[in-house]
């Protein structure tokens, strides 16, 4: 994660605050019993009506809040076996929650949320230098991958309902990994169908201006590349059952400005040695909702097809937000 983000612009922050007190305060009820409560938004809040954004269908948005100080920074994102939406954050700890959706999988509300420590290889909560988790998978047998800055590494996790109360086991990972920058290391991973593992580094930069990465096949390593747009770089990609990635990148200038790109890279170029491209799904900019987006999961079934979430990450900070989006991926 860019620790620049946390000199958010107060200004801009304070009107996007502003605005969304405005919407949601005037009355609505008291505060829900839940432990996060979720507040509807609108992706253009100009246009309400408006549901398709490139190759994407915007299905729900929420702002999520919370008075427990455990709540926020969320940096990855998955969905369980058991059907639960999973998070992790910078602070060291799982989120999680039942999902509620309708017949076409439009989430309607996340209900019966967990917030637990990630626990060491010592079975003691993960504390600073080690805590900072920024990227979540889910493997087929149902387990978990979660990656971690500042202390570089991926550490696997058993499948619910023991996953809060087990101790990881470490993944081999590329020697080279160790010489990221303390925050810019492995930002997203994804777990492929055959159980290959992508990890995709924020800030490693190749002379050519992409980034590295790496296909990771048990203790064997394959080094790749990966090109952002200009100014973007990498927070987090989940894999398809095809073998295609979805990948969400992030740009931050002055003044608190952010914008996110959702792209698509075709699962037939995902080799060792390759430098990957992706095709554009979505741009998130101003005036649209956007916010630190860090986070994203993907959901396939034949009847709804493929669901894509991404969640921001709000650093923490009381003028940033914790969003979730929900879209759908239009076949082509």
């Amino acid at each position: 994660m860019t620790r620049a983000l946390i000199s958010v612009s107060l200004a801009l922050a304070l009107l996007l605050f502003l605005v969304s007190c405005s919407e949601h305060t005037a009355g609505q009820p008291g505060p829900s019993p839940q432990l996060v409560e979720l507040l509807p938004i609108e992706l253009d809040s100009r246009n309400p009506q408006q549901k398709e954004f490139g190759r994407l269908e915007f299905l729900n948005g929420f702002q999520l809040r919370s008075r427990d100080r455990r709540f926020g920074g969320l940096s990855g994102l998955t969905i369980g076996a058991d059907g639960r939406l999973y998070a992790v954050s910078d602070a060291g700890y799982w989120v999680s929650a039942q999902m509620i959706v309708d017949s076409e999988a439009r989430l309607l509300d996340l209900s019966d949320w967990d917030i637990q420590p990630l626990l060491s290889t010592t079975g003691a909560p993960v504390t600073d230098p080690l805590h900072d988790a920024e990227a979540l998978a889910r493997v087929p047998d149902g387990s978990f991958m979660v990656s971690f800055e500042k202390v570089h590494r991926i550490w696997r996790y058993p499948p619910p309902p023991i996953t809060f109360r087990s101790l990881p086991v470490p993944v081999p990972i590329p020697a080279d990994v160790r010489k990221a920058p303390s925050n810019g290391g492995m930002e997203g991973i994804a777990v492929f169908s055959d159980n290959r593992l992508l990890a995709l580094t924020e800030e490693f930069q190749n002379p050519d201006g992409s980034f590295k990465g790496w296909l990771i096949e048990g203790e064997r390593f394959f080094e790749l590349s990966y090109l952002p747009s200009e100014g973007f770089r990498v927070t987090d990609c989940a894999a398809l059952s095809n073998g295609d990635v979805i990948v969400l990148e992030r740009r931050y200038v002055p003044f608190g400005i952010l914008s996110a790109h959702l792209k698509l890279v075709r699962g037939e170029n995902v080799q060792p040695g390759a430098k990957l491209l992706g095709e554009e799904l979505l741009k998130l900019e101003y005036p649209l909702n956007v916010d630190n987006f860090e986070g994203v999961a993907v959901q396939e079934d034949q009847r709804n097809g493929t669901i894509i979430y991404i969640v921001s990450d709000d650093n923490y900070h009381p003028f940033q937000r914790t969003l979730l989006l929900q879209f759908r991926l239009a076949s082509k």
